[in-house]
């Protein structure tokens, strides 16, 4: 890995050993929340924010700990990506890299500029959020082992999502060998370490950047990146985690398509996430008539927002919840 770090990623360097671990905020530039976490946090520590930017030697942190903005491009413009076929959280996938031609947009050459940091990391933390109103936390994931599901237990969140598969066909990637979905978590995933996105809410709600940015020194803290004293510098409330209990875990396993033919949803239940359905439930219909049902029970999983209907490519995804037993894989690091 090259030691020039990428523009916007700042590293924090520890004094004692420890993983590699990279926070990003604004991997997709709509999002708010993820871009005031990171800030926040090297405000907190009087480093430079805006970009982030250098290398600093931070007591409290174990390792390397680095924290950037995924995508500055497309935060300032206040847009998912920053122009062209994919978004960043859809770049990261070794048929893309070997392609010249498939990396020519803004969002690819970033992918292209933190693929080696990505690749090293021990853990990678991506802060996200979602469109909905009024939206609760999740964490995605692309592999489930061991390891994640020891990191989601710092998390007080109810479902733990298997994105994998599904994701990697809405880009393109329909060969049956290449099973990997192209996000940034993946790509971490792919190369031995602990990636997981943290649906932190909904975008543009700031005032659940404390909670959020808690959330964060949870993971950071049980991944062993810092320690409490390090927490206790950033300020934000109580670190103790509320009795719940663990979370499910769930898998996409459908991509309605949307044909653009007028579609309305049924029932107002259908426009939010997490909604239990039924085998052959009626979820909307065109304007031709034609009704779309629910292809199995499951949970309704990111339906399109009703001012996105006309031009947002899936309808909604299907979620089922799996077995308890997470499936470790070979080859991943299995030390701090």
């Amino acid at each position: 890995m090259s030691s020039a770090l990428p523009f916007a990623v700042c590293r924090l360097q520890g004094s004692v050993p420890g993983p590699r671990t990279v926070v990003f905020g604004g991997t997709h530039g709509n999002e708010t929340t993820g871009v005031s976490v990171v800030k926040n946090v090297l405000e907190a520590l009087g480093l430079p924010s805006n970009p982030p930017a250098g290398t600093h030697v931070v007591d409290g942190v174990r390792g390397a700990l680095y924290f950037g903005i995924g995508n500055p491009s497309a935060v300032a413009r206040g847009t998912r990506g920053a122009g062209g076929p994919r978004d960043l959280n859809r770049c990261f996938h070794e048929s893309f890299f070997s392609d010249p031609q498939a990396m020519a947009s803004p969002d690819e050459r970033r992918a292209a500029e933190l693929a080696d940091l990505l690749a090293s990391a021990d853990y990678f933390f991506d802060l996200h959020s979602v469109s909905a109103p009024n939206a609760r936390p999740f964490v995605g994931i692309t592999t489930r082992t061991s390891r994640h599901d020891a990191i989601c237990a710092s998390l007080p969140v109810s479902i733990v999502l298997d994105v994998n598969r599904v994701l990697g066909r809405d880009v393109g990637i329909d060969d049956p060998a290449i099973d990997q979905t192209p996000t940034t978590c993946s790509w971490v995933n792919r190369h031995g370490g602990v990636g997981l996105c943290y649906e932190m809410g909904s975008q543009d709600d700031l005032d659940s950047v404390p909670r959020a940015t808690r959330d964060l020194l949870r993971l950071l803290e049980a991944c062993g990146s810092v320690d409490h004293a390090f927490s206790e510098r950033i300020g934000v409330p109580d670190l103790s985690l509320p009795t719940a209990d663990a979370p499910a875990n769930y898998r996409l396993t459908h991509c309605e398509r949307n044909r653009f033919k007028g579609f309305q949803f049924a029932e107002e239940r259908f426009t939010k996430s997490w909604t239990p359905v039924k085998k052959g439930d009626a979820i909307g219909r065109y304007e031709d008539g034609e009704i779309v049902r629910a292809p199995d029970d499951g949970l309704l999983a990111f339906p399109a927002g009703v001012h996105t209907l006309s031009r947002n490519p899936s309808l909604f995804y299907l979620a089922k919840q799996e077995e308890k037993t997470p499936r470790d894989r070979r080859g991943a690091r299995t030390s701090a």
